[in-house]
């Protein structure tokens, strides 16, 4: 049964609040009390805690209870009348339900309870922006939100690499000898996806090289060339970089966890990840560290690709906690800004 069933002489229900209280009780439409008689014309009745029960009249067939209201129990019978008064139009107020009821007897029914209107369409895009939103925060990059490489700008294209004299307090190192790009080295470089590649590289240091406990360096190794899609790129980097470590066979080397993208103040344009890589020497005979662990960042763009490494000789020694993951992204974000130059 639905809540707009009319009342026994045609008046339109007061509905149920939305949380199935009884709405506020309306004056009786022929002023008396409503204590004093159960409303819509009848006879006033005498007070008395119950009424007694009377057959059904032909007029009003007993009905089994309604589903559409609070439980309660049926409506009390009416003595017998010749005939009844015929109400006035009911007045613009709305109506309180059919029958008197006590609002202390009324049950909170939860299964007649309305459900709450329905939110507007545009809140129904807010799961799905919060589901792109959480896989893009697991990710590790806004750069998911927006596809593949797309939050590398075109402006990045046409550039080429070339080693600045310093990086923050790291200088150039006097003794560094270029390295040639081999044809297999070309062929793994390719494969990362650059295309025409051109090798660029330099190391840095602070400190006394002569003196371990003060000496830290900075490697810088990129290329350029025409990079199609820079975030597969820089996946293809760390796997450069492990291959190549594994090739010389003097130690086992392994990155640790996945790569995880950084924006460091001012870095736009391009796509950095970095991640720590460890190294263990197979040299039962060796006289420094078993073991070394140091972050590498890559970065990549439409024309450019480099990996930075940041390593602390006094915290290796010691076998501590060098360069940070942050700091390495920091000193990489330096380099971006100061290696590339227009072609």
């Amino acid at each position: 049964m639905s809540f707009n069933q009319p009342g026994p002489y045609g008046q339109q229900p007061q509905q149920p609040g939305p949380y199935g209280q009884q709405p506020p009780q309306q004056p009786n439409p022929y002023g008396q009390q409503p204590q004093q008689q159960p409303g819509y014309g009848y006879p006033q009745q005498p007070p008395a805690p119950s009424y007694p029960q009377q057959p059904a009249q032909p007029s009003y067939p007993q009905q089994p209870a309604q589903p559409s209201y609070p439980q309660q129990p049926a409506p009390p019978a009416y003595p017998q009348q010749g005939g009844y008064q015929t109400p006035p139009p009911p007045p613009p107020a709305p109506q309180p339900a059919y029958g008197y009821q006590q609002p202390q007897q009324q049950p909170q029914t939860p299964a007649y309870v309305p459900p709450p209107p329905a939110p507007p369409k545009k809140s129904k895009a807010v799961p799905v922006i919060a589901g792109v939103v959480a896989v893009a925060v697991i990710a590790g990059g806004a750069w998911w939100f927006l596809g593949s490489g797309g939050s590398v700008s075109d402006e990045t294209k046409g550039y080429k690499l070339v080693a600045p004299e310093s990086v923050g307090e790291f200088q150039k190192d006097p003794k560094y000898q270029p390295k040639q790009l081999s044809d297999a080295d070309k062929q793994q470089v390719e494969a990362a996806g650059i295309k025409n590649p051109t090798q660029v590289g330099m190391d840095y240091f602070v400190g006394d090289p002569k003196n371990p406990l003060t000496f830290k360096g900075l490697t810088f190794s990129g290329y350029y060339g025409e990079i199609a899609d820079p975030e597969k790129t820089v996946d293809g980097a760390f796997a450069m970089v492990q291959a190549k470590i594994a090739k010389d066979g003097k130690s086992d080397a392994q990155f640790i966890g996945s790569p995880k993208e950084f924006t460091p103040d001012g870095f736009e344009g391009a796509i950095m990840k970095c991640q720590e890589f460890k190294a263990t020497s197979k040299d039962p005979n060796t006289k420094g560290p078993k073991e070394i662990t140091v972050p590498v960042c890559v970065w990549a763009d439409y024309s450019t690709m480099a990996t930075v490494t940041a390593s602390d000789a006094a915290a290796i020694l010691a076998s501590k906690p060098g360069y940070t993951l942050e700091q390495d992204s920091d000193l990489t974000s330096k380099l971006y800004k100061t290696a590339r130059a227009k072609k």
